[in-house]
């Protein structure tokens, strides 16, 4: 896969107006057809756009090439990248699209990465994003067991003797890192109420201010940022969470609650790993 980018369309006023032409070429044969067939335009053009789409994402015609395989995927990935991007011009609605190859010989490659502008720098910008997040998903992909949906016999055969890519070892733990990071702030956003609260890995104490303590955690592992502590450490620490061994229980009552409500329920965390 390449690497994260996007390919934009040259720009040359000769190519711009031969789209032009192209659409009005097309949205007129689809009016003309429309009539004949004595259906709706829109109906039509539907079907034409969900023809046209089995056309750029069907698998029937593979190459025998990894070159060949490799353009037609880079092609298709681009196109719907364009596409995105066109729908972010006339709707205002933003994207991105993330792609990996979970079968790529080289496990370090960080993959496409296309749709609006802002999708795309926000991915990149993104705590657990860019090539770190494109990377994780790639192995999360790999251990799933996800493949190639269609291959010859060949290379069938020499896939099933062949040994996995080798992973680089640091992905396991930047996986488990980022794991750790979302699964806490979703519960403690969930117990709290509060859309933004981050949690305060170095001085839990401070967790009152949005009315939630933490309850729960290993007392061998330093009140420390997952960033700062070891794989196990974090590994501890996800798996407490997932059980509910570690969790985020409300200290303050709400006006409609009894204030005789001294220890309210935990919050289910709720999910599992990765979510």
């Amino acid at each position: 896969m390449q690497e994260l980018n996007v390919l934009s369309q040259p720009a040359c006023s000769s190519h711009t107006l031969f789209l032009e032409r192209l659409d009005a070429f097309c949205l007129a044969e689809i009016k003309a057809f429309a009539e004949r067939e004595h259906r709706p335009l829109e109906e039509t053009r539907q079907y034409v756009a969900e023809w046209h789409s089995k056309y750029l994402f069907s698998t029937a015609e593979t190459s025998t090439s990894p070159q060949d395989r490799m353009a037609r995927v880079s092609s298709v990935l681009s196109d719907a990248s364009r596409i995105l991007e066109s729908l972010c011009d006339v709707s205002g609605v933003q994207s991105f699209l993330l792609a990996v190859d979970p079968s790529a010989s080289d496990p370090t490659s960080s993959g496409f990465l296309g749709g609006s502008m802002l999708g795309r720098e926000f991915w990149r910008g993104h705590r657990g994003g860019g090539d770190a997040g494109a990377k994780a998903f790639k192995l999360h992909c790999f251990k799933s067991g996800a493949r190639t949906p269609t291959t010859s016999n060949a290379e069938a055969s020499s896939s099933a003797t062949a040994p996995p890519p080798s992973i680089p070892k640091i992905a396991p733990a930047r996986s488990l890192k980022a794991d750790l990071y979302d699964g806490v702030r979703k519960a403690l956003r969930s117990a709290s109420g509060v859309r933004n609260a981050e949690m305060k890995w170095t001085n839990p104490a401070l967790l009152a201010t949005y009315g939630v303590c933490l309850v729960g955690w290993p007392p061998t592992i330093p009140a420390q940022n997952p960033s700062s502590l070891k794989a196990n450490q974090n590994k501890e620490l996800l798996e407490a969470l997932e059980s509910g061994t570690m969790r985020f229980v409300r200290t303050l009552t709400t006006p409609n609650e009894p204030q005789v409500e001294l220890t309210p329920e935990p919050v289910p965390l709720g999910g599992g790993r990765g979510q």
